[in-house]
């Protein structure tokens, strides 16, 4: 009798197991989303570290993602690995299961959304105007899908813009950590009078035009104020700035600082740094399309920038200029 019946005992086991692979999946999907936004104004080193970051086996470093429903998807751009993005297999899983069950134009009007909601100042997500719980559903059904489909729980997305990131401290279900990336505006202002023909496989998706000093220092001080204030909206313990200066001289200590952050252990080795190779990021710098990259510092705006020119841009930004340890002179120390 007793030999009976260890055969069902055994026939349950599966069944538990299965019951307990459901009930994580189900725990998963109830868990809030890990999420490094990383914010700052363009040309400062964003993508740079997010590529760094994905080389922790937790961390997907995925890019811009707000550009995935804007232009990247429609568009069918290149992923960071060398594929369309429509043929990269982790993108093409993660753009499936996100928009299952979704009607038909689902991402046309995710994508509208996203203009009345990720701006700086967005009406609709301040005042929680009608579309902002579909739009928050669906933001977190895509970082979910993301971290499911990649296997790992950590997500970085370098949208850059922090009205973007705004949205997403306002949405449940987001467990959200903001990296302030800075680099001496002085560098940016040069980088950008610097123009860039269309070069799809290269990652420059259209013509990059040069952009005036002016406009340039305006929108510096503009973007790393609001930085500042994302900062304060989620708190000193979930937030960091970070120099460019600072991750060019020292990538393995400033990654360091933070995967720490989030709550996990350093990955890159003590010593022998090798080049990093970026993997799925979407948008984001030209250089993500490169097989693998050194990280060096670029500071050729100190000796090819116009005295003038320097002159300008640090009477207009000397406030955030110094208060980012920059010096306002020449040959000053830091």
């Amino acid at each position: 009798m007793t030999d009976a019946i260890l055969p069902l005992r055994d026939a349950e086991t599966p069944l538990k197991a299965e019951r307990t692979v459901e009930a994580a999946a189900r725990a998963a999907e109830q868990a809030a989303v890990k999420l490094i936004y990383v914010a700052g104004y363009g040309r400062s080193g964003t993508t740079l570290i997010d590529i760094a970051l994905g080389e922790h086996p937790a961390i997907m470093g995925a890019g811009e993602v707000t550009t995935l429903a804007r232009h990247v998807w429609d568009k069918d751009e290149y992923c960071a690995c060398g594929a369309r993005v429509r043929d990269c297999p982790e993108w093409k899983a993660i753009v499936t299961r996100w928009t299952q069950g979704e009607p038909e134009g689902f991402l046309a009007g995710y994508r509208r959304t996203q203009e009345r909601i990720e701006g700086l100042v967005a009406p609709g997500r301040l005042f929680r105007l009608p579309g902002w719980r579909d739009h928050r559903r669906r933001t977190v059904k895509l970082l979910r899908g993301m971290a499911m489909v990649s296997g790992r729980p950590i997500l970085v997305d370098s949208s850059k813009l922090p009205g973007r990131a705004f949205a997403l401290a306002a949405m449940p279900g987001i467990d959200l950590h903001v990296v302030h990336v800075v680099r001496d505006g002085r560098g940016v202002a040069w980088s950008l009078m610097k123009g860039h023909t269309q070069s799809v496989e290269k990652g420059v998706q259209r013509e990059l035009r040069p952009k005036p000093l002016l406009y340039t220092a305006l929108r510096w001080s503009m973007v790393n104020l609001a930085a500042e204030w994302l900062c304060r909206r989620v708190g000193p313990g979930r937030s960091i700035r970070v120099r460019y200066e600072d991750f060019v001289d020292d990538p393995r200590g400033v990654i360091g600082r933070i995967v720490a952050l989030v709550g996990e252990t350093p990955h890159l080795p003590a010593a022998g740094l090798a080049p990093f190779e970026p993997q799925h990021q979407v948008a984001g710098s030209r250089h993500r399309m490169q097989k693998s990259l050194t990280i060096r510092g670029d500071d050729k705006w100190k000796r090819e920038m116009p005295g003038w020119k320097q002159r300008l841009f640090t009477l207009l930004c000397a406030p955030l200029l110094r208060r980012y340890g920059y010096p306002l002179r020449s040959g000053d120390a830091a």
